[in-house]
C-alpha cells in the first residue's frame, strides 16, 4: 500500500471518529497503521496509533492495549496536543479523572486553541463563572455574591474557611 492510501485511510478514519462512528473509524486507522507497518517507515504515524485506541476503545470498551497504543503515541511524540487530548479522553473513559485533567491541561498548554481538550475540560469545571464577571473571581463582592448564589439555588452546604 502507498503512502496516499496510507493517508486516505487516516482521513477516513478521521470524518467517520468526527460522525462518531468509531468502530468504522477504527478499521480505516487500523489499515492506515498496517499499511505503514509494512511500508516498515522509520516512524509510525502516531496520530493514527492514538486514533486507532481511543476508537477502538469508544466503540466498545477501552482495554489495555488500547490504553497503552494511546499512552505510546503521546510519548512518542510528547509535543503534539491531539495525542494528549486523545490519552486525556482514554483516561476519562477508564475513571482515571487525576491523569486525565493532568493530560488534557497538557494539551491545552501545547495548544489553547484545541478544541477537544477545550470541551473534555470543561467536564471538569465544576465552577460557575463569577457573578460579576469584570471583576477577578477572587473578589470579595464576587466571593460574597457568589455565596449567596450557591445558598439561593440549592447547591452544596456552604463551608467556612476552617471546615475546608
Amino acid at each position: 500500500m502507498s503512502v496516499s492510501d496510507s493517508k486516505r485511510h487516516y482521513q477516513a478514519g478521521l470524518v467517520l471518529f468526527e460522525q462518531r462512528r468509531f468502530a468504522d473509524a477504527a478499521h480505516h486507522f487500523e489499515i492506515a497503521m498496517r499499511s505503514e507497518i509494512e511500508r516498515r517507515a522509520m516512524r509510525p504515524h502516531m496520530r493514527s496509533l492514538s486514533f486507532l485506541g481511543l476508537s477502538r476503545a469508544l466503540s466498545d470498551r477501552p482495554r489495555p492495549e488500547d490504553v497503552a497504543a494511546c499512552e505510546q503515541a503521546a510519548r512518542a511524540d510528547n509535543f503534539d496536543p491531539v495525542l494528549h487530548a486523545n490519552l486525556g479522553h482514554m483516561y476519562l473513559l477508564m475513571g482515571k479523572t487525576s491523569r486525565a485533567l493532568a493530560t488534557l491541561v497538557q494539551a491545552r498548554r501545547l495548544d489553547p486553541e484545541n478544541v477537544r481538550a477545550r470541551a473534555l475540560l470543561a467536564r471538569f469545571d465544576r465552577r460557575k463563572p463569577p457573578v460579576i464577571p469584570r471583576l477577578d473571581r477572587d473578589h470579595p463582592l464576587n466571593r460574597s455574591l457568589g455565596r449567596l448564589r450557591a445558598l439561593l439555588s440549592g447547591g452544596r452546604r456552604l463551608q467556612s474557611r476552617a471546615e475546608r
